[in-house]
């Protein structure tokens, strides 16, 4: 007997939490690490012996993920496919790990939605195994890995939208929130003869040490440790770039933290912001207006904008010619905002 298509479609989608749950648990505890240090094949026992584990528990997972075509299992061993590897084992530099943590810590507060929407207020929030300073690890990298993913992506919109490169060559950038450092080493490629500053909390200062120090970049680039919600930013740019950042305010936070943006910035200086969109009746896209309940969940002011909103708190700290420079569906929209 059929279901009714509705009726499945809703089921379906209501059920989604079972794989991400899976996925999460097996990121959490290092599960596909594991397999690959063990030789890539292992059994369900060695590998409660390696993670310290309990046994039925992690067969459960296991044979999940294998349904879940993230592993192979024959004879009993567990091996993670050859197209994986890259992603799933957290020594990769390639991993998604951190980001699948973070996620698993998103998830938690997503468990809370029903509160939130009621009380407009976050959940408390509750740390994985790992500890609160593990997750913010998660986070930083996690962020990093699809910056490394869309950064060349992003570049090239830049360029053909005619926001890079600049009209004078020996140009000053800050990256605002720049974590490693890698869109600061892609806008290094770009422009041979700029030099960019990375401002961010001391955990993302420690993850761009290790990638510019020793590094080509090296002589061209500056690091400065602060928090932009309190701190002033430096000044004497020519270009700032904010990249999914302003999700993380209220309109009168965005409109402080632009108006530090206009004093770090030379006169004529440009701003360019990477985040989502939204239309004007905040309806789409759907990822954008998804993650706008990521903010609930997530923080106490965060939001995702539409682009007048933007604009408009754009203009209220001095900025002119507000233009959305590339349109998209996803994060990887951009304004700019000249000074």
């Amino acid at each position: 007997m059929k279901m009714n298509p509705l009726f499945e479609k809703i089921r379906h989608t209501a059920a989604g939490f079972q794989e991400a749950s899976i996925i999460l648990a097996a990121a959490e505890l290092d599960v596909f690490t594991a397999v690959v240090k063990l030789g890539n094949t292992a059994s369900a026992k060695q590998l409660a012996d390696t993670l310290q584990v309990d046994v039925r528990g992690i067969t459960a997972l296991l044979d999940a993920l294998a349904a879940m075509e993230l592993l192979n299992k024959k004879e009993q061993n567990y091996s993670v496919r050859a197209d994986n590897l890259e992603l799933l084992n957290s020594t990769s530099p390639q991993t998604m790990i951190p980001l699948l943590r973070h996620m698993a810590c998103c998830q938690r507060r997503w468990t809370q939605l029903s509160f939130a929407a009621k009380n407009g207020e976050p959940p408390k929030p509750a740390d994985s195994f790992l500890g609160a300073e593990e997750d913010g690890k998660s986070f930083i990298m996690g962020m990093n890995s699809i910056a490394v993913n869309l950064v060349n992506e992003t570049v090239k919109s830049l360029q053909q939208s005619g926001v890079l490169p600049f009209p004078k060559e020996n140009i000053r950038f800050i990256d605002i929130g720049g974590a490693s450092g890698t869109y600061t080493a892609a806008f290094l490629d770009a422009m041979p003869e700029a030099e960019g500053t990375v401002f961010d909390l001391p955990v993302g200062i420690a993850a761009a040490k290790k990638r510019f120090i020793g590094s080509r970049y090296e002589p061209r680039v500056q690091l400065a440790a602060g928090d932009f919600t309190v701190d002033e930013l430096p000044a004497g740019f020519d270009f700032a770039w904010l990249s999914a950042i302003i999700h993380q305010f209220d309109r009168s936070e965005s409109k402080t933290m632009f108006q530090k943006i206009y004093r770090a910035l030379n006169s004529c200086g440009k701003l360019a912001i990477r985040d989502f969109v939204l239309n004007p009746e905040r309806t789409a896209p759907k990822a954008g207006v998804l993650f706008g309940v990521n903010m609930l969940v997530g923080t106490k002011t965060g939001r995702v904008y539409s682009f007048a909103e933007i604009k408009e708190d754009l203009e209220y700290a001095g900025f002119t010619n507000v233009q959305l420079a590339v349109p998209a569906e996803t994060m990887s929209a951009v304004v700019v905002a000249q000074k």
